[in-house]
């Protein structure tokens, strides 16, 4: 292959090709029609060798070949741009710049409003995409694939980045014709509990904290979001515990908030992105906002 008449074109076309799995949200992503990018992928199949995406049943799929190009092509246009961009600086006010950050629930529900409303008034034409955290966060933060990450993490090593954002408290929520009445530690450990947990999850802050006493509370139900459990709280007898914040958005008159009945420790939520971003203009840009926005929760 003569790398010379290589279409340069085609490598944006490829990584966004793969990292979408569809060809016409891969357009959209690099600003071409679906018949344009139907026939960049036609180019690359010929100079590959290889369909790098197959159909099954109505979704497109990464062929094995598609799966060990990703990652090295996501890190090859990642460089040209921290490269480019960081010469050519960032003007939020005419940017049309898309940035894709990964929040979990908590923090999606906390900061995201009031991020997106600063991002809307600095820089109206920038597009700000929200993933889920999961298990490849370090590899897409290293590749470029996201430009930062907002949530609590233990470990973070270099050449991973991480910025305490603010420390969050806890909070516990009834129904407000709850009939318990004040909410003891023994009534506390009567009451079944709704938690909120991703799959998978072990203890949390709450279980620990009752062990060490030698306690453990009654879990009924477990939920993957923040936003759904005041509702189910606020139509039965289940109690819930959740970060203090998120009452902020998640409020319901049919609920009672107040202090847990035991000791629990608070927990950091950071800001975490790769040292390789440092130098791209527009990703610092980014992180000052989330940091000003989450200085004024």
């Amino acid at each position: 292959m003569n790398l010379a008449a290589v279409d340069l074109n085609l490598l944006v076309a490829l990584d966004a090709l793969l990292r979408e799995e569809n060809v016409t949200v891969a357009g959209q992503r690099v600003g071409l029609s679906q018949p344009a990018m139907s026939h960049a992928l036609a180019r690359l199949r010929e100079l590959l060798g290889d369909e790098l995406l197959v159909r099954t049943g109505r979704r497109m799929h990464r062929t094995a070949l598609g799966h060990q190009l990703m990652p090295t092509v996501r890190r090859l246009i990642s460089d040209l741009e921290a490269t480019l961009l960081s010469r050519r600086g960032f003007e939020p006010s005419t940017s049309q710049r898309r940035f894709r950050i990964a929040a979990n629930d908590h923090a999606g529900a906390v900061m995201l409003p009031a991020l997106f409303a600063r991002l809307r008034s600095a820089a109206p034409g920038v597009q700000l995409d929200v993933l889920p955290q999961g298990d490849g966060l370090p590899l897409e933060l290293a590749t470029g694939e996201l430009e930062g990450a907002i949530g609590t993490f233990l470990d973070v090593a270099p050449p991973l980045v991480d910025r305490v954002l603010f420390r969050e408290g806890f909070a516990c929520v009834i129904r407000r014709d709850h009939p318990i009445g004040r909410l003891t530690l023994r009534s506390y450990l009567e009451l079944d509990h709704l938690v909120i947990a991703s799959p998978g999850y072990g203890p949390g802050v709450v279980d620990f904290a009752l062990e060490a006493r030698g306690l453990a509370r009654r879990v009924a139900m477990r939920v993957p979001h923040f936003l759904v459990a005041p509702a189910i709280v606020a139509r039965t007898d289940l109690v819930l515990t959740l970060p203090r914040r998120v009452l902020a958005v998640a409020t319901d008159r049919r609920l009672r908030v107040t202090k847990p009945p035991i000791p629990l420790s608070d927990f950091a939520v950071q800001l975490v992105w790769h040292r390789r971003s440092d130098s791209d203009a527009g990703a610092t840009w980014l992180r000052e906002q989330i940091i000003a926005c989450a200085r004024s929760l």
